[in-house]
């Protein structure tokens, strides 16, 4: 096994591709990221329910009795991750809209900060030059009010174009121009979130490789749930209740955080060239030892402390 793994390991440093590949699945193993990624899916979970309840406060108030039902319909049916049966009532009660707002912001407010600190662990900041709390609070403010937006209109332009229930015939050409703009608004959002949660100043240049890779999986990840919803949640409700809607969104929110998280660890591996790495008896090459030079150097915690990696080989 050993001598398959040491071939294995001198296949994939020849080539770039399999090298940048490796060193990317490694690093996010060596951060932790896929840690980050359940925290980050944990307050995107949370952040959903206050805003369908802010938004069906909202609808409440301001539609005529005769539209509510099929108006309702439609915009469910724009989410891809809500099943349209669930949502069936539409309320203004003034505690609802507060209720709504106050846990929303809250819960958003925890997606950023989790986002920011897993962006920061990624590029290995020193824990001495990252923002301090208020700073960091009023950057998720700033955040969610254009990123957030930027959001929630790409996920209903994605369930305009795909849903059949929105009374509008945009034929083959229509969709597919939708699909394009909203993809490029995908990538977009991803690019921007790389450069404006990330402490260390990146370029466009550095995070469009990642955003490019985030944009267009996480655009795929998000037509795909619309199948998952339609074929499999059924099935699944039939044993799992409404738990099996709290495992499917839970599960999604997931893989949208470990793909955003592995796009820019790739972004910090081209950038920073940290490739390739060694699969066996690592650290042999130098981008080896520059990664943990890295790991260590994060672990400043004072201006003017310097850390240090040294790696010693086991004599004999």
């Amino acid at each position: 096994m050993r001598t398959l793994l040491e071939r294995l390991d001198r296949l994939q440093k020849r080539t770039r591709p399999t090298a940048v590949a490796v060193a990317t699945f490694k690093k996010f193993s060596e951060d932790r990221s896929a840690n980050l990624a359940a925290m980050i899916a944990f307050w995107g979970f949370f952040s959903i329910f206050p805003l369908l309840l802010v938004l069906v406060t909202v609808l409440g108030w301001v539609l005529p009795e005769a539209d509510k039902a099929s108006v309702l319909g439609r915009v469910a049916g724009m989410f891809p991750l809500l099943d349209t049966k669930t949502v069936t009532h539409l309320s203004g009660a003034l505690w609802a809209l507060i209720v709504g707002l106050v846990t929303a912001l809250w819960s958003g407010l925890g997606v950023v900060r989790t986002v920011q600190f897993a962006f920061d662990s990624v590029w290995e900041v020193p824990y001495r030059d990252r923002p301090g709390a208020l700073k960091r609070v009023l950057r998720s403010v700033w955040v969610l009010a254009t990123i957030g937006a930027g959001l929630v209109v790409a996920t209903l332009l994605s369930g305009f174009v795909t849903s059949t229930s929105n009374g509008v015939n945009l034929g083959v050409a229509g969709r597919i121009g939708g699909f394009a703009v909203a993809v490029l608004l995908d990538v977009g959002l991803v690019v921007a979130a790389f450069r404006i949660l990330t402490s260390r100043p990146v370029s466009l240049r550095d995070v469009l490789p990642g955003g490019l890779v985030a944009g267009v999986a996480c655009f795929v990840l998000q037509e795909a749930s619309a199948v998952i919803i339609s074929d499999r949640l059924k099935n699944a409700q039939s044993t799992y209740g409404h738990f099996a809607t709290v495992i499917t969104i839970l599960w999604w929110f997931y893989l949208e955080s470990v793909i955003t998280l592995l796009a820019a660890q790739l972004n910090v591996v081209l950038r920073e060239r940290l490739y390739p790495r060694s699969i066996v008896a690592a650290p042999q090459t130098e981008a080896d030892h520059r990664v943990l030079q890295a790991y260590a150097a994060e672990r400043a915690y004072q201006s003017g402390e310097k850390v240090t990696a040294r790696v010693e080989r086991p004599s004999g």
